[in-house]
């Protein structure tokens, strides 16, 4: 993996946790829990999809053949 990979891995997790939570508190502030709840879940979700699509699914996980 090289610098450029490592440093958007970081962002898309830090995005992915930070940004749903901003939001999360912004809507449960406003008296919306049941929204912030949700869009938590989808956000964290899909920075948890994101990251197995790009970087883990491509890995060859096997072990030697034999």
């Amino acid at each position: 993996m090289t610098v450029d990979e490592r440093v958007l891995l970081g962002v898309v997790l830090a995005a992915g946790v930070v940004v749903p939570g901003v939001a999360d508190y912004a809507l449960s502030t406003a008296g919306f829990d049941t929204a912030g709840m949700i869009v938590w879940a989808v956000g964290y979700l899909t920075m948890a999809l994101l990251v197995w699509y790009r970087w883990i699914r491509p890995l060859d996980l096997s072990g030697p053949a034999g």
